[in-house]
């Protein structure tokens, strides 16, 4: 098929890491694994069916079929309420609830007439755009989502690759509706990366939404402070 075909580029001589030569993918002219394996290849083939270019060498049910069909992605689920996370002051703030209050109170005015006179300016709007999305530049913030979970929409959920669990936290499953009866007691004790010990108090399945998949997801159920509502560790990104 010539230039119709990606062909990949071919591997630097020495430069292969590969040393079982009797298996050769003859796409690639490399060795180490059988073409029958190459998973660029499979990519390939598929996209020139999806244009039509192999319809003559694939299988005919009866009737004429160009093109071949895949599963469509699931539907987003309906969202009936949205989990924030608010999280409380300690004990020891030296900013209690009376004097937060108070403040409040004295500066209402200030915050009055500092409202009224930035309304009238040509201040710029805080928002992202396109550009900010595909910034390629790296980064190594933390990854924080909103997923559709039980036809919730859940915020800050944390995206932790060096958790070896799911966690969730109690306050987040009660605000979607669940209880502690709807739990399967087992406990389990988690260490923290500072070394601190906590016990969850069961297991819960939890349908989690995300690009077009919908998964049964299995989380452990903490009860403490949390910055987040959820954590999704590797098992969730191996599941997905």
């Amino acid at each position: 098929m010539g230039q119709g075909v990606r062909w990949p580029r071919p591997p630097v001589e020495g430069q292969s890491w590969r040393n079982d030569s009797k298996k050769k993918c003859e796409f690639h002219h490399d060795i180490g694994y059988n073409m029958e394996d190459c998973y660029t290849l499979c990519r390939e083939i598929r996209r020139l069916c999806e244009q039509g270019e192999l319809s003559h060498l694939l299988p005919r049910g009866g009737k004429q079929q160009d093109k071949v069909s895949y599963a469509k992605p699931a539907t987003p689920p309906t969202c009936t309420k949205i989990i924030n996370a608010i999280i409380g002051g300690l004990d020891l703030s030296i900013l209690t609830y009376s004097a937060t209050k108070r403040r409040a109170t004295e500066t209402k005015g200030d915050r009055l007439e500092t409202s009224c006179r930035v309304s009238h300016s040509n201040l710029p709007a805080v928002a992202f755009d396109e550009e900010d999305i595909h910034d390629s530049q790296e980064h190594h913030d933390a990854l924080i989502i909103t997923l559709s979970m039980a036809n919730c929409t859940v915020r800050k959920v944390l995206v932790d690759t060096g958790s070896s669990v799911n966690l969730i936290m109690l306050k987040t499953i009660e605000n979607m509706g669940f209880n502690e009866k709807d739990l399967q007691k087992k406990t389990i004790q988690l260490v923290g990366f500072s070394g601190e010990i906590a016990n969850s108090l069961g297991e819960i399945v939890i349908s989690t939404y995300a690009g077009g998949i919908n998964k049964q997801v299995r989380y452990l159920v903490i009860d403490g402070p949390s910055t987040y509502n959820v954590i999704l560790g590797r098992p969730w990104l191996n599941l997905m």
